[in-house]
């Protein structure tokens, strides 16, 4: 809950028990002046921090005093005591009783909606840079967009860059999604959550500085590529580039349009989301393909930026010798088709991600790899509860998935064959704990696996493993780093 609204819930909460139950002789005064402070105070919540509807009980207690004072005028009752019957008493005991009920209800479910579905904050980086972050548009003429029937449409990509930056205080601090409405509508499509229900999402800050200048503190610096998961969005993992940037790291997230959740354009069209009912290795070897060639368009635009001395805030700031690449589910597996397939890729991090794409060789990758699972997504009793469910909703037969979940396990063996491969396996985490899904409402969470510890431990993993493979500092040990984290197992598939 932010400051205001909690200072408008406590002034809201002493308004409506004293107004209800404080005995002057001039009551109906009053509660008129009570229901004048509530409005005064919600208009002010308002303006500074702005309306949302989970403070509509909030802002409806001025109506509820403003009744009261309506009831005190109309009965012109004072509450000079008068003796009453023992029988009267024990009524008005019970009418107090009643209303104390009811006014704590009321004010508890005005706590709760505002903290159940929170304007959150994400952890501050612990980086020694401040960081800066900036979005740029890019279109591929050299390839026409498979998800439109215009076979004038050009591939269009929109990225977001987060980099070490100078002092920015005097820079805004970013917004964490740009568009709100377009990507929770994409949301809606993906995982059937009414819009309003995360409406809230657009006062949510970040740490990053808004077109802040880059740090003048190193010549360069490494460049690490991001995708997110079918159906997510390039600000998806906050907590994760925001960090990997304030340890002098420059982040490129990719929006890959209409598998996004939506891609937003300059000149405000959208690609949103168009779910495909694709299932198995087969189904997504065109889509991992198409993603592959998106990451190497930016990774080459870049590149092109760097280079130049007319192209901005990134101009010969992008070492081109030290690149890796990470994402989360489908951009995971993106990632690791990366490493194989993109000779300027030195290191590649898997977040929960099936290994979609071209087949592993026998003796995994040649360069490092790092692979982080939720122990639900390896288990095999969990995968087979959910597969009378997943038949009943697809064309497949319970034997496809079966298939489906021998060669991901094979496809993963293969990949912890590598020299420098690592697979960690967070206790009681799931899917959506490698993002910053499970920071839009505390009842989100699989018990045993609380985000923001959750998160820290994939921060110090992510910085251990680019540290160690693109900074070249090899006296860090991986696996101490997992003994350190009690939830966190390093194991061999």
């Amino acid at each position: 809950m932010r400051n205001i609204e909690m200072l408008l819930l406590i002034v809201n909460a002493i308004l409506l028990f004293v107004c209800a139950f404080l005995r002057l002789p001039n009551r109906a005064l009053l509660q008129t002046s009570g229901a004048g402070i509530s409005v005064l105070c919600g208009a002010i919540q308002i303006l500074i921090e702005g309306y949302r509807w989970q403070n509509i009980p909030m802002y409806g207690s001025a109506l509820i005093i403003g009744l009261m004072a309506l009831q005190s005028y109309r009965t012109g009752r004072s509450d000079q005591s008068i003796p009453k019957p023992s029988v009267a008493k024990t009524k008005t005991r019970l009418k107090q009783a009643v209303v104390i009920l009811l006014l704590a209800v009321y004010t508890g479910i005005a706590a709760l909606l505002p903290i159940i579905l929170p304007v959150f904050a994400f952890s501050e980086p612990t980086g020694s840079f401040p960081v800066g972050t900036t979005t740029l548009f890019m279109e591929d003429v050299t390839r026409s967009e498979p998800a439109t029937d215009n076979l004038d449409d050009h591939r269009k990509l929109v990225v977001q860059i987060w980099y070490p930056a100078e002092s920015a205080s005097e820079a805004p601090n970013a917004d964490y999604i740009e568009n709100v409405p377009a990507v929770l509508t994409g949301l809606r499509e993906a995982m059937s959550l009414p819009p309003f229900l995360l409406s809230q999402l657009r006062y949510v800050k970040t740490h990053a500085y808004t077109d802040a200048k880059i740090s003048s503190a190193q010549e360069s610096f490494p460049l690490l590529l991001f995708s997110p998961g079918l159906t997510g969005f390039r600000n998806q993992n906050t907590f994760q580039v925001e960090e990997l940037a304030s340890q002098g790291y420059i982040v490129v997230g990719i929006d890959h349009p209409y598998d996004a959740a939506a891609v937003i354009y300059p000149d405000q069209s959208t690609a949103l989301l168009k779910l495909e009912g694709l299932s198995g290795f087969e189904d997504y070897k065109a889509k991992t393909r198409y993603w592959v060639e998106d990451t190497q368009f930016v990774l080459d635009h870049i590149e092109a930026i760097s280079s130049s001395a007319q192209s901005g805030i990134l101009s010969g700031k992008v070492d081109m010798n030290r690149i890796g690449v990470f994402g989360h589910s489908f951009g995971g597996a993106t990632a690791a088709q990366m490493l194989m397939k993109d000779s300027r890729i030195q290191a590649a991090l898997n977040m929960d991600g099936v290994l979609y794409g071209e087949p592993i060789s026998d003796h995994g990758f040649n360069k490092p790899y790092m692979q982080m699972n939720a122990a639900q997504s390896i288990d095999y009793e969990w995968f087979a509860q959910s597969l009378d469910q997943a038949v009943e909703a697809s064309d497949h037969d319970r034997d496809h998935y079966e298939r489906f979940w021998a060669e991901s396990q094979e496809r993963r063996k293969k990949a912890a064959m590598g020299k420098d491969s690592y697979f960690y396996v967070f206790d009681h985490a799931n899917h959506m704990s490698f993002t910053d899904f499970y920071l839009f409402s505390p009842l989100l969470p699989p018990r045993g696996a609380e985000p923001r510890r959750v998160q820290t431990s994939i921060n110090e993993l992510s910085i251990a493993f680019f540290d160690k493979y693109l900074k070249g500092k090899q006296e860090i040990d991986m696996e101490t780093i997992a003994r350190a984290r009690s939830h966190v197992t390093l194991q061999k598939p």
